[in-house]
């Protein structure tokens, strides 16, 4: 590296390549290293110089001495990105090979060397523009592995997994097409994702926030030489092409046009002539086009700075495969800017105004009877000579004297003393607020000590309290008063796990039923009534038969009949009310106030007050002997339906947010605040299983298979389908993409799961047959709960301001 104190005085240009109008294509710098300076410009120098310019990519193009007289016919150059060497790249090939041919007129030159090997360039034959083409150094290889096989492989680790979901785009269609896309590398160490979309609305949707550092996800390259280097994604929508293939080489296939991206790295590439040949190649082999093809690739038009790339593939057949053989990467460039010193003899041409150094210009017409970057001709009677005056510019008027120096050195000490102060003084400020965060900190600790104190002191004190005689109990009881986990009585435990055979021995031999909706039916749901509930900030929603029982936060309740379409009767409890379940004749109802209501026949039996604080969920076992309750206490319950009593109560770690038992009724299924599910064996309450979601749980429920439950976070747009039988993200087997949904509904068979939110509601179909996933039906009617109706021939629910919707089959 040169010493510090060494200036190195470097002559650069910068291009637009792939375009002949300044201002489109893509930028590129060009930094003349004259061979003199070479072995003082090392690799840091040059990758410093490559990111004060800011550019896609900066070449340094070493020169040979006595330029352009020399004969040598290779130039060496160096391709630099912001942050490192590149052994190739296309559109920097392009802009050099167009500076040394076109713009200095360096004819005798016809070889870049670059560190993926030596690169043939030349003038586009048969071209009066000022097209170049270079044949590309090439070794194609396609990579077996994609994102989502990486995504379903059980050996990828967690934290690759969350790093691609959240790169991957949010639009379903995009989102699908970069999960399949396959990577491809034109030679090691240069890879690209090429992502095929199905059109430029969709290639107008990739988004620029959406970065995926390809660093970090190991597992997608082949393994050996094949892994590591450059790795994008390269988007891209073929727009037309031909369809003939011709037989000789002189007319190979043409017409290939293809419209493209290259969005990746926080920003957008306006030309990459690197993807266009890894494309190129790529289509060429799968397509089995032989003897080759021609492609025309425009690229940059979302940004602003349209670019035509040409590529040129020859292709040849090798026991049954169809492999690359030559490959050319072609398009034009416009000069900028150029620097350098002011010339010693200036001229200036009359048909551009632009000025030459004459010695230069008068060999250039020498040679090619033409004005640099353009096609018109240049006489040397077209160059007016100009004088310049050589005046050296005097120093500013406050240092030509020694009281001025010493002026302007009091200036800066007062200046550095003023910074100094003002440092000190905000270095204390900021130890006194760490002194008191400290302070607070230790408190705080002090303060949890106490209660964690004192409640190990109540508890110990409450486990020493005997249980008072009832009447139904002559005897005194000598228990301890349980103050942590309850588990179900003795009686029903039993009644739960009996349950338990007899529903799993006969739920995997139930065949659907003869008269059950098909996909056909389900999918020409539509609305047939509608009406207001009466009930304004509907919340909840439970169906048995023809009725449909609606709470809201107002606190009041209606009886809704889809048979008439009405209202038939409406009560208020007084609370506000967050969940609604119906068996038989009895109506449940949970409040934001911690308690418990059940009605039966339209009177209340029992209340209960269980849970300090709001209670976000119930749900009822399939015996329809128990019901739980989950809330923000941290807290689930269950109720004997039968005693009217509470009979056992278990504590979590986190707030509950939702709930469902098991289709079997053996395990319970508890949502939580911090994004996990959490199942718990009914009969004792001990935990058997979590899983991970992520944000919020908002909804659950189970699958009649009885090995699938679907969930759902706040804020999501999709649905989360998780298998009890495995474990961690390899659970996660499919995510919907439904919209926002706040309900979830299952029906009886397993085949259908229906959503509702405030995009509307969405059926999604599971085909056992195909193992495949299809959404036969998608409307835009709002709702925040949603159930079921008989035989899943009809979907009941009801919006935010309480109007109750029925989806069924109209009558012709």
């Amino acid at each position: 590296m040169a010493p510090q104190d060494t200036v190195l005085k470097l002559d650069f240009a910068t291009l637009d390549v792939f375009t002949d109008t300044r201002f489109l294509g893509n930028p590129l710098a060009v930094v003349f290293v004259p061979a003199a300076l070479r072995s003082q410009l090392s690799q840091e120098t040059k990758q410093r110089i490559a990111r004060e310019f800011n550019l896609s990519e900066t070449v340094f193009l070493h020169t040979l001495d006595n330029e352009p007289q020399t004969s040598a016919t290779t130039r060496e150059i160096d391709i630099f990105t912001t942050e490192k060497e590149l052994p190739f790249a296309g559109h920097p090939t392009i802009g050099s090979a167009y500076l040394v041919l076109k713009h200095l007129g360096w004819s005798h030159v016809d070889t870049l060397l670059t560190k993926a090997g030596p690169i043939r360039i030349a003038p586009l034959e048969g071209d009066t523009g000022n097209n170049v083409r270079a044949e590309i150094p090439h070794d194609v290889h396609i990579h077996q592995q994609t994102l989502g096989g990486l995504l379903d492989s059980a050996d990828v680790e967690p934290g690759v997994v969350s790093l691609v979901r959240n790169a991957l785009s949010d639009d379903p269609v995009v989102h699908a097409a970069e999960l399949a896309a396959t990577p491809v590398s034109i030679v090691k160490g240069m890879t690209f994702v090429l992502v095929k979309l199905l059109s430029l609305d969709h290639l107008a949707r990739v988004p620029l926030s959406k970065r995926l550092d390809f660093s970090k996800v190991t597992g997608l390259l082949d393994e050996g030489d094949w892994s590591g280097g450059f790795v994008s994604r390269y988007y891209y929508v073929p727009t037309s092409e031909s369809s003939e293939t011709a037989a000789t080489e002189s007319d190979k296939v043409g017409g290939v046009t293809i419209r493209a991206r290259m969005v990746e790295l926080g920003f957008e590439d306006p030309a990459t002539g690197s993807a266009a040949c890894t494309l190129a190649s790529y289509l060429a082999i799968s397509g089995r086009k032989v003897p080759g093809v021609r492609f025309a690739v425009t690229q940059g038009v979302e940004m602003g700075r349209q670019s035509e790339i040409s590529v040129e593939v020859t292709t040849q057949e090798n026991g049954g495969e169809v492999a690359v053989k030559e490959l050319f990467l072609g398009g034009t460039a416009v000069v900028v800017m150029i620097s350098g010193e002011v010339p010693e003899e200036p001229v200036v041409s009359r048909k551009t105004g632009t000025v030459f150094e004459k010695r230069l210009i008068l060999k250039y017409i020498e040679e090619n009877g033409k004005e640099p970057g353009t096609d018109d001709e240049l006489d040397p009677e077209d160059l007016l000579p100009i004088k310049t005056g050589r005046i050296v510019r005097p120093r500013p008027p406050n240092f030509t004297s020694l009281p001025s120096l010493l002026k302007a050195f009091q200036d800066e000490w007062d200046a550095i003393v003023l910074e100094s102060y003002n440092t000190k003084e905000q270095l204390a400020r900021t130890r006194e607020e760490l002194a008191t965060a400290l302070y607070q900190h230790d408190a705080a600790v002090r303060v949890i000590a106490r209660l964690t104190k004192e409640r190990d002191e109540a508890r110990e004190a409450l486990s020493k309290v005997t249980i008072t005689p009832t009447a139904r109990n002559s005897a005194p009881s000598e228990d301890a008063m349980a103050i942590d986990n309850e588990a179900l009585p003795e009686s029903l435990a039993e009644h739960v796990n009996e349950l338990h055979v007899q529903l799993t021995k006969g739920r995997k031999k139930r065949p659907v039923p003869q008269d059950w909706a098909t996909s056909d039916e389900v999918a020409a749901l539509q609305t047939i009534a509608s009406t207001d509930s009466a009930v304004s900030q509907a919340s909840s929603l439970d169906v048995n038969g023809d009725y449909a029982a609606i709470g809201g936060a107002d606190g009041k309740v209606g009886i809704y009949s889809t048979e008439a379409n009405s209202v038939e009767r409406s009560f208020s409890i007084g609370e506000p009310i967050t969940a609604t379940v119906w068996i038989d004749t009895k109506v449940i109802l949970a409040t934001a106030k911690g308690s418990v209501k059940v009605y039966d026949s339209g009177k209340q039996t029992a209340s209960f007050q269980a849970h300090a604080g709001a209670v976000t969920g119930l749900c009822a076992h399939p015996g329809k002997r128990i019901i739980a309750s989950v809330g923000v206490d941290k807290s689930f319950v269950f109720y004997d339906l039968e005693a009217l009593e509470r009979v056992s109560r278990v504590y979590t770690d986190s707030v509950l947010t939702s709930c469902a038992f098991h289709p079997d009724g053996h395990l319970f299924a508890a949502g939580t605040q911090n994004g996990s599910i959490q199942l718990f064996h009914t009969s004792n309450g001990q935990l058997a299983a979590s899983f991970e979601l992520g944000p919020p749980v908002h909804a659950l429920v189970f699958s009649e298979n009885g090995f699938w439950f679907a969930a759902t976070g706040k804020g999501q747009s999709t649905v989360t389908i998780f298998d009890l039988r495995k474990e961690g993200q390899a659970a996660q087997v499919k995510e919907l993409q439904t919209g926002d949904a706040q309900s979830l509904a299952w029906d009886y068979t397993g085949q259908y799961l229906a959503t509702a939110g405030s995009t509307g509601v969405t059926v999604q179909l599971y085909l056992k047959s195909s193992k495949s996933w299809s959404e036969p039906l998608r409307t835009s009617t709002p709702a925040v709960a949603i159930r079921w109706g008989p035989e899943a021939k009809s979907l009941v629910a009801v919006s935010r301001e309480g109007e109750v919707s029925v989806l069924g089959a109209k009558e012709e």
